[in-house]
Formats: structure tokens, C-alpha cells, sequence
């Protein structure tokens, strides 16, 4: 244990504003929000962790009847984002960040008001009044859930050897089969209670009235996850932040040709996309959607796929971002060094790595912004191929790893873990419930670990800081931007964007609209500046359902000249990408 001299601090946390970015101004915000002050010797822990789970969906376009055209909001509400803040509440001392993005709230209130998305549509209609084309969607995208899901249901492993002869399907298969679908998308902890665990232990033969009560509890799941966020936020539990608006690669909004600085063998789009002014405008209304729905301002921001550069803090500075993550990819560029890793996972540079960094601004303010350790990060991926209790031992060893390589450090190191909070539990068994408990567990065991959050960890070392001049343009897990640009079917989704851009631009000084035509079709032009949809373009990425994202992103573009009445182009009927 490290016994130092520090301001114990009890805050009114994350303020109801965000915190200033200067060091000067952040000390007198601090001040001003403490209501207890004692200077006092503590011990410290010899080792912070700071462990952020990333929550994020694109906006998935409506159908002509309003209905969402994916599902996944929903069915990750009602699997993952309620019972991830619930289970940090159950263990003492654990203190956790959330990132939401304002895409995912936004369809979050969406679904509380009412709004369905198709599958749910398809739910809901009873299996012997369902028509021919009704019958084809359930068979074909009612079989979108994990291996292991649908193996341990042996009604479910069944009807999808059933699947290759759709002639012998009956009513009842079709019922069973909408049952076990939305049975499968809910958290084990909600199967376990009333009234799904009745339902549950059927496995098959369900009834009408089944289907009806678990759309009945699954509403009730989506109605709970954003406030169960602010309250686990009031109890002091979670640190809550959000990303720039629709998720985009933020750099690249600012000038594609950043992207050539990491990669200069690609090819580039025809056109170079430059729009600044966008590029503030996501980080200014993500931070007012999240404004909107908890009533405080973010300190910290997630980047859309952790992509930096050195160009893009001041959209950040001037919204009172105190600080942003990425991954080790930019830190090692920006240094000019390389991270390995010694026996065990810890960094081959835990000076370098375990701590946050101050950026340089022409305003002389600064940006914090902390890099995961890719190591331990990544590893939530690939603990889902272990046994559980050795996946968490595993964590543990590296843990006391890095305890014993960081014992000789000047300053308290913390260890960011920054992952995906949504897409890979299903790959766990028990959902992940088991591995996290024990992940948690060992966070909370040991006096000489403390768990913590960004903001907490600036405000009592914010000397410890090292100072980057010049942040070198990457993603969290590339030395480059080369999973969104460079291919040819990527290249071509921008000057797509380009032209509709242009469109746009010319539209909007013609003078021929309102304020809100023009809102309106701005608003698609901001979604389809979302990394989402360039993620899955090109060889790099292969999501099976290419065609729906590719189709995705032309309707967003093709939305902008609906809301203006114009025209749309014959490209962008045109798909993208070959499938």
C-alpha cells in the first residue's frame, strides 16, 4: 500500500456540469463542487483500475410502417444494458464507467414510447394467422441468436434442423419458435424469476399467452435501463458518459486525409470529405442528447471507435470535455515507442501505459485522455473459450502482474479496460453472469486494488500526467483508420456521402426551406456519418448481412432528399459492396 498525502474529496459527482479542461480551471471546479475537504495521510492502493463498458447501436432505419428494421436495441436492453448496471450495484466498493452513445438512447426512448422494431412486429402476430411471407422472415431471422443459445434448448436445435424443410413446419413449430427466439434474447437473471420461469422450463408447446408476457416483461426491461443508469450514477456506483453524436470516426468527418497519415499504400476516395463544422456538431448534440435524458453534462467522451487525432480535441474542449479514451495504438505512434508484453500480460512499458495523458491545445487547455490496456481488454473476447473459473484466474494473475511490475512507480498506475459491454456475452456461459461476478470479485477482494473512474482518478492525480505534443491520428485497435476507408467499396460509401453532402449544402443555401426542413434533413446526414455502416464495407469486416447495412446507409442518404423533396439520385440505388 502507497500511503501519500491527498485532498479526500466527496463530490456532488460529475457535477452537474462538466468539468473544465484547463488544470487551473479544473482545480478551482473541483473546488467548488466539494463539500467535505480534509487533507489527511491515506493509504492509496498500489493499483486503480478503471474499467469502462462501451454500449452502443447504430440508428437502424424505419420501415414505411415506422417499425425499427433491426432489432438489437430491444433485444440487448433486455439481455445486457439493465442487468450489466445492476450487477456493478451488487458488489461493494466496484466502481464502473458506462458510455452510452445517442444513438442507442435515442431508440432506447423510442421503444419506451412505443416504437417497434420488426421482429417484434413478427412476434406478436399468432403463429396460425401468420402469412406465407410472415412465415419465411421467422424461419430465415429467428435463428439470429447464439450457437450455444440455441443448443442447450433441444426445441430449439430441433426446429433449426427443421429449417431445410419449411413443408413440414406447423403452427405450433412457428409459435415455439417466435417464443424461444425472444426467450433467448432475455438475461438468465430474468428467466430465473417470475413470470418467465415458468415459461422457460416449458421449452416447448408455449402458448399464445406466453408470447403476449414476454413482450409484457421485455417492456418493462426497456423502461428500467435508463434510469437504472442514473440511479446507479446517484448512488455513486458508475461514471456515465457518452460518444460524439452517431458514432462516426470523428477524424475523418474532420478531413478523410488524415487517414492517409497511417496508411499510405490505400487508395482514397475521389473526393476528400472535410466538414469541420460536423464534426463539432456530433460532439456538441451527443453531449445534449445526454444532457436531454439525465440532466448533467458528460466529463468524459468515448471517440467512436476510439479514433483520435490531434486535430479533433478542440471539438472536445469547447463542450467541456475533460477527458476521451482510445487504445494503445495512438499512444505508441504519438511516442514513437513500441508495447509489448512480458509473461503474464503486462505491458513491456507500465510508465507509459498505465496512466492518463494531457494533450496539447492552441488555447494552452488540454484534453485527458486514457489508452486501454489492449491486453486485458481484448482478453473479454477471448475469456468466453475458457472455463470460467480459469478465465478469472487468468484475470487475477495479471492483475498481481502488473501490481509487481508497477511497485517502483513515482505515481499510482491505473489500468484501463475499456470493451465492447454488449457483444460478445451470449458466447459465455450463463451469459457472462458467472465470469463477471468473479472479474468483480477480484476487483473488490484485495486492499491493494481499488476500482475507479476516469473523473476520480484526474481529480487526485492530475500531476501524474504526462503530456502528449502531437496525437497521432488512430483508431483503439489501428495505427490508422483502415477499417472505414481505403477500400474501394468504403471509398465509394464516402463519395456517396460526398455528393449527398454537396446536395445538401447547395439545398440549404438555395434558401427554399425552413429551419426545420433543413434540420430534418440534416439529421440523416449526421446518421450516415455513423462508423457503423463503413465498418462493414469492404473485405475487412463481414457481418453476414452485408446487404442490410449497405441498404441502411443508402436509405439514410436517400431520407435527406425525402425530407427536401427532391429527387432521389439513380446511384444510390445502386448497392455498394458485391455481398
Amino acid at each position: 500500500m502507497k500511503s501519500k498525502l491527498v485532498v479526500v474529496l466527496l463530490f456532488i459527482i460529475a457535477c452537474t456540469s462538466a468539468a473544465p479542461n484547463s488544470e487551473e480551471s479544473l482545480t478551482q471546479n473541483i473546488q467548488e463542487e466539494v463539500t467535505t475537504t480534509t487533507s489527511t495521510f491515506i493509504d492509496e492502493p498500489d493499483v486503480y483500475v478503471m474499467l469502462l463498458w462501451h454500449q452502443h447501436q447504430p440508428y437502424y432505419p424505419k420501415d414505411q410502417d415506422g417499425h425499427f428494421s433491426k432489432p438489437w436495441v430491444r433485444l440487448h436492453a433486455t439481455k445486457d444494458y439493465l442487468d450489466m448496471v445492476e450487477l456493478v450495484q451488487e458488489h461493494e466498493g466496484l466502481r464502473v464507467t458506462f458510455n452510452l452513445t445517442p444513438t442507442l438512447i435515442t431508440q432506447l426512448k423510442e421503444l419506451e414510447d412505443g416504437v417497434e422494431d420488426i421482429y417484434w412486429v413478427h412476434t406478436e402476430i399468432e403463429a396460425t394467422r401468420l402469412l406465407d411471407s410472415q412465415k419465411t422472415f421467422i424461419r430465415n431471422r429467428f435463428f439470429d441468436i447464439s450457437s450455444r443459445t440455441i443448443n442447450k434448448s433441444p426445441r430449439y436445435l430441433e426446429l433449426k434442423n427443421l429449417r431445410q424443410f419449411p413443408e413440414d413446419w406447423t403452427d405450433n413449430d412457428y409459435l415455439d419458435l417466435q417464443v424461444l427466439f425472444n426467450l433467448g434474447w432475455t438475461d438468465p437473471k430474468y428467466l430465473s424469476e417470475s413470470p418467465l420461469n415458468l415459461i422457460a422450463s416449458k421449452d416447448s408447446d408455449f402458448t399464445e399467452k406466453d408470447k403476449e408476457t414476454i413482450l409484457e416483461v421485455h417492456k418493462e426491461i426497456i423502461n428500467k435501463v435508463i434510469p437504472a443508469h442514473l440511479k446507479a450514477y446517484e448512488e455513486n456506483h458508475i461514471e456515465l458518459i457518452t460518444t460524439p453524436y452517431a458514432h462516426p470516426i470523428l477524424p475523418l468527418i474532420h478531413n478523410s486525409n488524415l487517414g492517409k497519415v497511417g496508411d499510405t499504400q490505400s487508395s482514397f476516395p475521389e473526393n476528400s470529405y472535410k466538414y469541420p463544422e460536423d464534426a463539432q456538431i456530433h460532439v456538441t448534440k451527443g453531449k445534449e442528447v445526454f444532457e436531454n435524458t439525465f440532466g448533467f453534462s458528460p466529463n468524459g467522451m468515448w471517440p467512436g471507435e476510439g479514433a483520435v487525432a490531434q486535430d479533433i480535441l478542440q471539438y472536445f474542449n469547447n463542450e467541456n470535455i475533460s477527458w476521451i479514451a482510445s487504445g494503445e495504438q495512438p499512444l505508441s505512434k504519438s511516442l514513437d515507442v513500441r508495447f509489448q508484453r512480458w509473461v503474464g500480460g503486462v505491458s513491456s512499458k507500465p510508465d507509459l501505459l498505465y496512466r492518463p495523458w494531457n494533450t496539447k491545445l492552441d488555447n494552452g487547455e488540454s484534453v485527458a485522455i486514457f489508452f486501454r490496456d489492449n491486453y486485458l481488454s481484448d482478453n473479454m473476447f477471448n475469456y468466453s473459450s475458457k472455463r470460467t473459473d480459469l478465465a478469472i484466474a487468468e484475470f487475477e494473475n495479471t492483475i498481481i502482474k502488473i501490481r509487481e511490475k508497477t511497485s517502483d512507480l513515482e505515481f499510482t498506475p491505473v489500468v484501463s479496460i475499456i470493451a465492447d459491454g454488449e457483444n460478445f456475452w451470449e458466447s459465455y456461459s450463463n451469459d457472462g453472469i458467472d465470469f463477471l461476478n468473479g472479474m468483480y470479485d477480484v476487483l473488490t477482494k484485495y486492499d491493494w486494488i481499488q476500482t475507479v473512474t476516469p473523473s476520480e482518478y484526474l481529480a487526485m492525480h492530475q500531476d501524474n500526467l504526462g503530456t502528449i505534443d502531437n496525437l497521432y491520428p488512430a483508431s483503439w485497435f489501428q495505427p490508422n483508420y483502415a477499417t472505414w476507408i481505403g477500400e474501394a467499396d468504403e471509398n465509394l460509401a464516402w463519395d456517396y456521402l460526398y455528393s449527398v453532402r454537396i446536395d445538401f449544402e447547395n439545398a440549404k443555401n438555395s434558401k427554399n426551406y425552413t429551419i426545420e426542413e433543413i434540420e430534418s434533413a440534416f439529421e440523416y446526414i449526421l446518421l450516415a456519418e455513423g462508423s457503423d455502416w463503413f465498418w462493414w464495407y469492404g473485405d475487412d469486416q463481414d457481418s453476414s448481412v452485408d446487404e442490410y447495412f449497405d441498404k441502411a446507409f443508402r436509405t439514410l442518404l436517400s431520407n435527406v432528399y425525402i425530407e427536401l423533396n427532391l429527387e432521389i439520385p439513380a446511384f444510390l440505388n445502386k448497392p455498394i459492396n458485391k455481398y
